[in-house]
């Protein structure tokens, strides 16, 4: 078993990623149901090759595979597809696929350009709490890209709500858009306290310190504090609909200098996930 044959796994994957977003995106133009329900077939078919990529990749590395960029891409992306189909089925609309599926379509063909080699892992990376650590992280940053699809869809809403027409009949109400973002930034709120938290702990058995402000540790406190102020000025200050979605939509830009721009920053022990 070989590196080689997990790439091939995560390759098929993204056929039927691109496959899904087709079909929801058909479903979203023309509200036929049996694109949508063919788009979440082809979405959970895929999500079966790309566990075997992160199963094998896994093994090969001994390992579980959190340690560079591209394994974090990898393992992003199957929980973005999973968090996806858990709303999918509770919110029981296929709608928001319309933007979430094309996405994690992107990202993974993204992802298939990263540097894919097997890296070496630091002494002090190898501990117990890493599964949780970066665990949390892939649900955190999970949820939260699952929420800014949500805030895209309800700018979009708002937008093309004002004069009707297509798209306002196809959209789901500003209401349903923001309340469901706010779920999505509640549960990944969590994940990331859970995140530093269980960082804290691992660079204190580590390092002897539990916080020694790395770049990686700043930005992912930055992401928390963003976030804390979304539900802060929700919960306390009754601001709800479009700037909550802004707040949202800012929390995501976060995210993604935290997970790509500090590591090309390339300074501190995270310079290690490049």
């Amino acid at each position: 078993m070989t590196n080689q044959l997990s790439l091939v796994f995560f390759k098929i994957a993204i056929g039927f990623y691109i496959g899904a977003a087709v079909f929801y995106i058909a479903n979203f133009l023309s509200q036929r149901r049996a694109f949508g329900d063919i788009g979440r077939v082809v979405l959970i078919i895929a999500v079966i090759p790309h566990i075997c990529a992160v199963i094998i990749r896994g093994i090969v590395s001994n390992r579980p595979p959190f340690l560079n960029l591209y394994e974090y891409m990898l393992s992003v992306t199957l929980g973005v597809v999973i968090l996806y189909l858990a709303l999918e089925f509770s919110t029981k609309s296929k709608i928001f696929g319309a933007v979430a599926v094309p996405l994690v379509a992107l990202a993974c063909v993204f992802t298939s350009r990263l540097p894919s080699e097997v890296a070496w892992t630091m002494p002090a990376l190898k501990s117990a709490w890493r599964v949780p650590h970066i665990s949390t992280a892939i649900l955190a940053y999970s949820a939260f890209t699952i929420a800014f699809c949500l805030g895209v869809l309800y700018l979009l809403r708002e937008h093309v709500g004002k004069v009707g027409g297509f798209l306002a009949s196809r959209l789901p109400s500003l209401d349903v858009l923001d309340h469901t973002a706010y779920r999505m930034i509640a549960f990944g709120f969590l994940m990331q306290t859970a995140l530093l938290l269980t960082g804290a702990v691992w660079a204190q058995f580590a390092f002897g310190r539990p916080w020694s402000w790395d770049p990686k540790e700043v930005w992912a406190l930055i992401t928390w504090l963003v976030y804390a102020a979304y539900l802060h000025t929700r919960l306390s200050m009754g601001w709800k609909g479009r700037r909550s979605i802004i707040l949202t939509i800012v929390g995501f830009a976060v995210v993604l200098f935290t997970l790509f721009g500090v590591n090309w920053i390339g300074r501190g022990y995270h310079a290690t996930y490049q």
